[in-house]
């Protein structure tokens, strides 16, 4: 048998081919299961294969000086390898843009462009729209905007992304930010026959586990015809440890009071009430022969209060802030993803070409979400937690933060939540391009992309002992990433007496579907320097929202199989700490945990979630809204393209006009006189957005642009509807708004570039936008009867609240519910501002090799920085972002090691929940990442071992109100690293 390396290679080929059409066929049930415009190819003519990081570099250097637009374009290194894991954080290191991760994961989500909200940035496919029912992550947010999470598509089947942040008339409209182009690999890409094989484990340091990922990439080109089969496959162990609130509050003496008017100091009877402060708890008046902690049972009153707090006043009693529900939590779980493309292109002529591309998969993801926390809402005298708190050496700082404090009386809230993701898409492309007559070009497209997500949610609450000593203390060091809880009884023991918080189990379905479908046709006619354009768009996006509520019958089951007796036989001890040595604060790290396994078993629960339900008519578990929104858009635009000279200087430009039109219907469930009912609302409106981009060569070396434009994006569908939700004390809640309207935006934009040579140069934006219609939530105080709401309706939880809210009893609301018709509640609505937001930039790059230092060195970095004014408006922007990146490539050893920083970024106005008026901030946060390979031949064939980490120094995510040691939230996903093999011929 002949063993020489061109048999070997030959088999070796063949193995290669093999592993990637049966992982193609593999893939592609997942695609069927589920129920454009392309950016410009590159002339064959003058096509240099560069590989590498370098040669990724080198690329898009010459595609951004030979851009006429404002534009980044990130190339892939070779087929089947991007130069980052993740296709948002591949944009990182792109001028202006922020990439959002989720902070469970660590991972890339979704990008932003000049620091705008991700819905500000139109993200398309081979130039066509994208519709992702996803749900961003599983931060516990729900992403029902315009944004697209851009970890679905793997970077493995992706050959280039361009950012455009000016647009041309012939762009989709909808990116006031601007618009990011995915395209996929192609067979033509690069002639002839190539495969690539990539395997890599990923190692979690949290889950201490092993992940597998795989990506497989073949093509081959015949005189005319050309095919491309690609799989990605990945496996991540999700194991996340960190410190989260409900926001804060501040009690009072006497009545609970969560919506009080911060303008006044005394109640109608009488009472103190702190000013600007929510009053989210009553200290207990009386000491309980339970409680321990050496008192004397009997009545408590604030002179015994004020005495048990040496150093407090009545003021900073009133004003002591403390989180809300301050909890540990963790998430555990697996998340799957399995994407495969099929790319055909056929050239009959020098003319003509035609392209079609499918791209299709899905994943799944099982997780739980176990959360433990102390308990400081809606409790005071009469409760039935545990009958109201008694402060024990209480301290405060200068801005009447609690630093430290024991808390008798003190209940401890053990939460569950059970994820089971769903979701698949599919998308097909096929376009066109035919050259004819003199000088003619006809371009057309027709695409389809489907979208579908479920999660089925279950939660599972459980609450310490009623009437027993359970003692809480409370450490808030300033510097520490979370404040230090700790309880004088075992919360890691089944056996203390747990007790089911009946009102706070939950099991809902969320179904999502979405699709697009667009028609798209452009014919152009070149006259020497000139070319003028024209085209017509039709594009259709609808997508729905369904939360099913099946609560009820998960209580009435779990009832009947679980008595309270029992219990414990369903809780299991943890057997590790949930925090790493990284994390400082935390105090207790182990708790019980449901088996849910078991009670799945015992309530019966996939009966159960196949059931009917009902319609959830206000926000889910993660303030999702149920709603169907359906928008048809028209569009054509007019275009003129100059490539000639200005007084002897080569210039570039394009000007033109969009004219679009927009039909806009949404319809949602609401309840009206006790019964579900849709609302529809309906809007149509037409836009004019016209551009202009220039750009000329001073020198060979120097580029001077301008680009001036109107873009416009679409207002939120989550936003357009009429449903109402309520928080989980029904002192506060959200309402849409019909009356939305478009957002629009005046953009200038001046810069230039110095090349310096090959991959080298130095680039300045400097970049103005007038926003107008930017949406603000305006908060009011309104009666709990003026919503409509019957209070019979509302969950266990909501019920207690309103009761507490006005001062009754909840037995005696539930008999006469109009006790509580006069209880406060703030109503959040989003509304158009009349005033002008203007953002104004400067963008920084510098793209620098250093061969003649050290062959193969070199680095990038760009720096951006932002204003806002009025600067009240700036929420979710930050000052600056920077990025640098140092690689090396020599021989067969390539690495790149990429550290981004971005700044502290006030996210969330002066009034927060539970009136609390501090603004809502998120620290400021770097990530260092690297990757490195080493190329080598064997057999025949190209390989390389590949090693990559991220989070190298272990950064977490941390949110705060006003003051750092205000923690309302800290996630420490930790760090991941991977080892791979990567073949190629």
């Amino acid at each position: 048998m002949d063993y020489s390396p061109t048999h070997r290679g030959a088999r070796f080929r063949a193995f290669l081919t093999g592993a990637t059409f049966l992982a193609g066929l593999a893939v592609w049930p997942a695609c069927a299961q589920s129920s454009g415009q392309e950016a410009a190819p590159a002339d064959d003519n003058t096509v240099v294969v560069i590989t590498g990081y370098r040669g990724s570099l080198q690329n898009a250097t010459k595609a951004k000086k030979n851009a006429t637009n404002f534009t980044e374009t990130i190339f892939s290194e070779d087929i089947g390898k991007f130069p980052d894991l993740n296709m948002a954080e591949a944009l990182q290191r792109v001028p202006g843009m922020i990439v959002q991760r989720d902070a469970f994961t660590g991972d890339g989500t979704q990008i932003v462009v000049r620091a705008l909200p991700s819905n500000f940035t139109q993200v398309t496919m081979n130039g066509n729209r994208i519709a992702m029912a996803t749900d961003n992550g599983i931060s516990g947010s729900s992403s029902t905007n315009r944004q697209v999470d851009l970890d679905s598509f793997p970077t493995g089947l992706f050959n280039r992304v361009d950012v455009s942040k000016t647009p041309s008339a012939n762009e989709l409209e909808g990116g006031v930010a601007g618009t990011v182009n995915l395209q996929n690999v192609r067979p033509f890409d690069r002639k002839g026959e190539h495969g690539a094989l990539a395997i890599q484990e990923s190692y979690g340091v949290n889950s201490e586990k092993f992940s597998p990922r795989i990506t497989g990439v073949w093509s081959k080109t015949w005189d005319k015809f050309g095919v491309l089969a690609g799989i990605s496959m990945s496996e991540k162990k999700l194991y996340t440890s960190g410190y989260e609130t409900l926001g804060f509050g501040d009690p009072n003496f006497n009545n609970y009071c969560g919506a009080c008017d911060p303008a006044v100091t005394k109640d109608a009877s009488g009472n103190f009430i702190n000013p600007e402060g929510s009053n989210q708890w009553a200290w207990s008046k009386t000491v309980y022969a339970y409680t321990g902690n050496g008192l004397t049972p009997g009545t408590l009153t604030e002179a015994d209060l004020l005495a048990l707090n040496p150093g407090m006043t009545e003021a900073t009693m009133k004003g002591a802030k403390m989180p809300r529900l301050g909890r540990a939590s963790l998430l555990d779980g697996t998340s799957k993803t399995k994407v495969g493309l099929i790319a055909l292109e056929y050239r009959p002529s020098e003319t003509l070409k035609f392209n079609l591309d499918i791209l299709g998969g899905g994943g799944d993801r099982d997780a739980e979400r176990t959360n433990m926390m102390l308990a400081l809402r809606s409790t005071g005298a009469g409760d039935d937690y545990n009958g109201g708190m008694i402060p024990l050496n209480m301290k405060v700082d200068e801005n009447d933060v609690v630093t430290s404090a024991t808390l008798a009386n003190s209940t401890f809230f053990l939460e569950s939540n059970f994820y089971r993701d769903k979701n698949a898409y599919w998308s097909a492309n096929g376009s066109f391009e035919w050259l004819f007559g003199n000088s003619w070009k006809l371009n057309g497209e027709v695409a389809f992309m489907r979208s579908t997500y479920e999660r089925d949610v279950t939660f599972l609450k459980y609450r310490t002992p009623f009437q027993s000593n359970v003692t809480a203390t409370y450490e808030n060091v300033e510097g520490n990433d979370v404040p230090t809880i700790t309880s004088n009884v075992d919360l890691n023991d089944p056996d203390i007496g747990w007790r089911t918080f009946v009102g706070q189990t939950i099991m809902q379905r969320d179904k999502r579907n979405a699709f697009t479908k667009a028609l798209h046709l452009d014919l152009s006619k070149e006259m020497g320097d000139w070319t003028f354009k024209g085209g017509y768009a039709y594009d259709n996006y609808h997508r729905n929202i369904n939360i099913i509520d099946l609560s009820q019958a998960l209580k009435d089951a779990y009832a009947a199989a679980i008595p309270e007796s029992e219990v414990s036989q369903y809780l299991t001890p943890m057997t590790r700490s949930i925090y790493s040595g990284d994390v400082s604060g935390g105090g207790f790290n182990m708790w019980v945990v449901p088996d849910f396994d078991k009670i799945s078993k015992a309530v019966g629960y996939d009966s159960l979630i196949q059931g009917k339900g009902n319609t959830s008519t206000g926000g889910s578990y993660n303030g999702a809204g149920a709603a169907t929104i359906q928008e048809t858009i028209t569009g054509a635009y007019a275009m003129t393209a100059y490539n000639g000279h200005l007084f002897s200087y080569p210039v570039r430009s394009n000007f033109g006009a969009r004219f679009v039109s927009t039909d806009q219907k949404v319809t949602a469930p609401s309840v009206i006189g006790g019964n579900i009912v849709y609302l529809t609302t309906k809007a149509s409106y037409e836009d004019v957005l016209p551009s202009f981009n220039f750009v000329t060569n001073v020198t060979d070396s120097v580029n001077l642009r301008f680009a001036a434009s109107k873009t416009m994006t679409r207002a939120n569908p989550a936003l357009l509807t009429s449903s109402l939700s309520l928080d989980t004390s029904a002192s506060s809640g959200n309402t849409g708004n019909p009356n939305l309207k478009p957002f629009y935006s005046n953009n200038f934009d001046i810069g230039g570039e110095y090349y310096t040579g090959k991959t080298g140069y130095i680039g300045l934006t400097f970049f103005k936008k007038d926003i107008q219609n930017f949406t603000f939530n305006q908060v009011n105080s309104v009666a709990f009867s003026s919503l409509g709401v019957d209070y019979s309706t509302l969950n266990e939880n909501q019920q207690q609240g309103l009761a507490l809210n006005a001062g009754v009893t909840w037995a005696d609301a539930l008999a006469n519910p109009s006790l509580v018709s006069g209880a406060n509640v703030n109503m959040t609505q989003p509304t158009n501002l009349t005033e002008i937001m203007k953002l104004t930039g400067q963008e920084m790059i510098w793209v620098q090799p250093l061969d003649n230092l050290v062959e193969g060195l070199g680095f990038t970095t760009n720096y951006t920085h932002f204003s806002v004014t009025p600067a009240k408006y700036a929420f979710g922007i930050p000052d600056y972002t920077y990025n640098l990146t140092g690689y090396y490539e020599h021989g067969g050893f390539s690495a790149h090691l990429s550290y981004v920083k971005v700044s502290e970024v006030v996210t969330g106005a002066p009034l927060q929940a539970n009136n609390i008026i501090l603004a809502a901030n998120s620290e400021a946060r770097h990530q260092i990442d690297m990757s490195a390979s080493y190329k080598f031949k064997a057999f025949g064939i190209e390989q390389s071992i590949t090693l990559d980490a991220t989070n190298l120094d272990n950064q977490g995510f941390k949110s705060y109100y006003t003051y750092t040691n205000m923690t309302t939230g800290f996630q420490s996903p930790g760090q991941t690293i991977l080892i791979g093999w990567r073949a190629q011929y």
